[in-house]
């Protein structure tokens, strides 16, 4: 028995998957699972995607990749970030494909290959206006120019990042894939031929069907979300996880209780308190304080005082049969009510992203 844990459903990431591939036909899809994939769980969540055949995996760092490996992971591992050279020895001896950032870091990284007598696909990350990683589009040139000289990286990919693929206004992505356009065409003058070419995440994959390339990079869509959708291509998918909790204690409170730190909260009414084993080191946020609500026996009770470490209190007078050990659902469906991603990342001054990947380690993953 859990305190505070995240069920997982395994057959809604498989259905997620199915529609993001129906989505793009034969375009290969790269699942996206920096951040212990998303909060789902990276390890667990490549195995599933590696019995879907899934063709590529891409994570934040290097302790990502390893990560995978080590659980036996045998997918292509992209680091889609950047990697320092001391991370650099791990990476070459476990077969881990790496974005060039930089012509120092492509030097680095082949000094590094040539002494363990190994070769390191690469990808050349292409900065056309996220103005974060990558190379400005006219570095390109002299970088593809100078990589035939490192014999012991081979260019397999191209990349770029949009910085927002659904705005009202596609003139700036659309100016993103023509720079981009221009450094594939430059690459290939070059004579580096069957480039995997990949610019695209989950809200291009569903909103800019031009600019799939060879392969996609999927990550949020997966778990069944599509913040930033305005066309109803959410509908699609199902939300994989949802986020429980249980009565640790029960207390009948007078009117006028102060409940929690700085006494943020006193009962206008009579009332009965839970206090809930889950709180920010959880990743239930301190901003959830006085504004969210969770579900217990399908009814919808309000959070009540400040979210501290450790606990959460909600108000449960309106379900009279309350008892401790009784299940609540901070995320998800619970009768004919359901607390969305969206609303707690309302509530919580946040967006989806940084709920499920701040769901903390003492969350139990149970998966179906």
């Amino acid at each position: 028995m859990h305190r505070v844990w995240a069920e997982i459903d395994t057959a809604a990431v498989r259905h997620n998957l199915a529609a993001i591939r129906q989505r793009v036909g034969d375009t290969r899809v790269m699942a996206v699972l920096k951040a212990n994939a998303y909060g789902h769980g990276a390890v667990e969540m490549a195995k599933l995607l590696a019995e879907e055949s899934i063709d590529a995996i891409g994570v934040g760092d290097s302790g990502e990749a390893l990560e995978l490996r080590d659980a036996g992971i045998s997918t292509p591992i992209l680091i889609v970030g950047g990697i320092i050279p001391g991370e650099m020895p791990r990476v070459v001896a476990n077969d881990i494909e790496v974005n060039l950032h930089t012509s120092q870091m492509a030097e680095d990284l082949n000094a590094e290959a040539e002494k363990q007598q190994r070769r390191v696909r690469v990808h050349l990350k292409v900065d056309t206006g996220m103005g974060r990683l990558g190379m400005q589009p006219f570095e390109a040139v002299p970088f593809l120019h100078n990589l035939r000289r490192l014999r012991n990286l081979e260019l397999v990919g191209l990349c770029t990042h949009f910085s927002l693929p659904y705005e009202r206004n596609p003139s700036f992505t659309t100016r993103q894939i023509e720079h981009f356009n221009l450094a594939v065409e430059v690459a290939e003058r070059l004579g580096y031929r069957d480039l995997t070419l990949h610019c695209s995440s989950s809200l291009a994959v569903f909103g800019r069907d031009d600019a799939y390339f060879n392969m996609v990079r999927t990550g949020i869509a997966l778990w069944g979300l599509l913040p930033g959708d305005r066309h109803g291509f959410e509908d699609q998918l199902k939300p994989a996880l949802e986020l429980k909790s249980r009565i640790l204690f029960l207390k009948d409170v007078p009117e006028g209780t102060p409940i929690g730190y700085s006494r943020t909260y006193y009962t206008p009414a009579p009332a009965c308190i839970a206090t809930l084993p889950v709180g920010y080191n959880d990743g239930y946020r301190t901003t959830l304080s006085n504004r969210a609500e969770v579900l217990l026996h399908g009814v919808r009770c309000p959070v009540v005082g400040r979210v501290s470490m450790d606990y959460t209190t909600v108000d449960v007078s309106m379900v009279p049969d309350a008892a401790v050990g009784d299940e609540i659902t901070l995320i998800g469906k619970d009768g004919d009510e359901r607390i969305t991603l969206s609303e707690i990342a309302g509530w919580g001054e946040a967006i989806p992203y940084e709920i499920l990947c701040g769901l903390g380690r003492r969350v139990a993953r149970v998966y179906s």
